[in-house]
């Protein structure tokens, strides 16, 4: 079985595949496409993904989109442990605090002010910090040293971390438990190399 990645370095969405796939020694390609900064991969991703987002999984000719289905079909196809439904509802916080991150950062970068104090605004700075009360004793008892611990949710919640953290959307030094859990990870397998400079 051959597996080609197409995505961005920096996508958070395209590191929780990458992280995956490493931890759990499956082969792949890595096909970037830059398609913020260079118009011509903006529009061979246009092509590829009828979403037009990142990541994509080339795999048994066909195309997956979406992270979180390319681990399922990836955890199916090598029949990995399935998650619990309590690492499901982790999976989903850690993926609401990434689509929070996304939006505020989108939002900044089209010159909104985030500090407005407007309704849209104001639901979305909540929701990240009502998201790591519920993950907040999970993330406090894992341990780098168990290998059952760095799993799809725990790779989801880092990739968070790290990207929101690294974009100015999210100050994780507020919030200990958070920067702990990236110390604690940070030497986790696929966590060096794929880890990039933002700035």
């Amino acid at each position: 079985m051959s597996y080609t990645l197409i995505g961005s370095i920096r996508s958070p969405f395209v590191r929780i595949c990458r992280l995956f796939m490493m931890q759990n020694s499956i082969p792949f390609e890595f096909k970037v496409l830059n398609f913020l900064d260079d118009p011509k991969d903006a529009a061979e991703l246009a092509k590829e993904s009828p979403i037009n987002r990142v990541p994509i999984l080339e795999a048994d000719g066909q195309k997956i989109f979406d992270s979180r289905v390319i681990i399922n079909y990836l955890i199916k196809k090598h029949n990995l442990k399935p998650l619990s439904i309590e690492d499901e509802n982790r999976v989903s916080v850690a993926y609401s605090c990434l689509d929070t991150a996304l939006t505020l950062f989108q939002m900044k970068k089209d010159g909104f002010d985030l500090n407005h104090k407007g309704f849209f605004i104001s639901r979305q700075h909540q929701r990240i910090p009502q998201n790591l009360i519920y993950l907040d004793s999970w993330m406090r008892d894992l341990s780098s040293s168990k290998k059952e611990d760095w799993n799809f949710a725990s790779m989801t919640l880092y990739s968070f971390l790290f990207w929101a953290h690294a974009r100015e959307i999210f100050d994780v030094n507020a919030y200990p438990a958070c920067r702990d859990f990236l110390e604690k990870f940070s030497n986790c397998t696929g966590v060096q190399e794929t880890t990039f400079t933002y700035k």
